[in-house]
Order: C-alpha cells, then structure tokens, then sequence
C-alpha cells in the first residue's frame, strides 16, 4: 500500500490512456463497469457530471476476522469505505482513492493499521492484505472495462 507523502493517507491512483476515445465515452465506459461491477451502484454514485467529466464514488466492502492460526473466517469484522474520484479527458482518465477507513461510531482511517508495534498488528496486516487486494481487483476490472471499446454494432439485414 502506498501512502502519500503530502497528506500521509493510503492512496491509490493512475492515469490510463485510451487512445481514441473521447472523454464522453471513457465516462460512459466506466458507467457501464460501475453498474456491472458494483451492486446498488446508484447508491455509491455522489456525483456524476459527464459534461464535465468527473465522477466521485464512496464504496464499501466487508472485511472478515481470522482465527488464531491466520485463517480467514466467515464472520465480518467491520466494513471499510473509501472515496475515490475519476476525471475524464479525451485519451486517459485519471482515478484518485483514498479515504479509507473502517466504519465505526468514529472516523477511524486505516493508515493506523500500519503501526507494527500495534498490539492488534498482526490482524490489522491480515485485513490490511485484504483491503489491497480488493482494491487492487477492483482497478484492473475497471481499467479493463473502460479500455475495452464498445461492440461493434450489428448488422440486421
């Protein structure tokens, strides 16, 4: 996990290029992905403005607990959320996401999960690994999505 050396946050983010296609489609690419990657994605919509071209999600996703021999277990320890903001410009968009924390009755980021000298340390890195990873799924199906072009349109004779 990378954090930002500016605001010391865990951030992910990139600048993809698609050559070729205009900003309107890369957006209309990535609403096409949102709504068939992500479950009630008009919930996690807090803005979309294809003239512009921006649009900014908040997700969240379960995290689930270990037992004491490291294994993962079914039961869900919490739900950590995040923000992440995508522009679009014609060839490239850029994703920006950070904001990442568990939800709690308070604010609680998860770049305090990066202390080894925690005393929870050693599941914090589980959960940790988890969130990465699922993170890092979610961007390679994104970055897929959106630089797939759409289907050629068919010929109905």
């Amino acid at each position: 996990m990378e954090v930002d050396a500016s605001t010391k946050l865990i951030t992910y983010s990139g600048v993809p290029e698609v050559a070729g296609a205009s900003a309107q489609e890369l957006f209309d690419r990535a609403m096409k992905w949102g709504g068939e990657y992500h479950k009630n994605f008009g919930e996690k919509l807090r803005k979309q403005d294809r003239e512009t071209g921006e649009m900014e999600l908040f997700v969240r996703f379960p995290i689930y607990a270990y037992d004491a021999k490291g294994v993962k277990t079914n039961s869900v320890q919490g739900l950590v959320q995040y923000s992440m903001l995508l522009r679009f410009r014609d060839g490239r968009y850029k994703y920006a996401l950070d904001g990442l924390n568990l939800k709690a009755t308070s604010h609680e980021p998860l770049e305090k999960w990066l202390d080894p000298e925690d005393s929870n340390a050693r599941n914090h890195s589980f959960y940790l690994t988890d969130v990465d990873t699922e993170i890092q799924n979610m961007i390679e199906e994104m970055t897929k999505a959106i630089a797939k072009s759409a289907d050629a349109p068919k010929d109905d004779w």
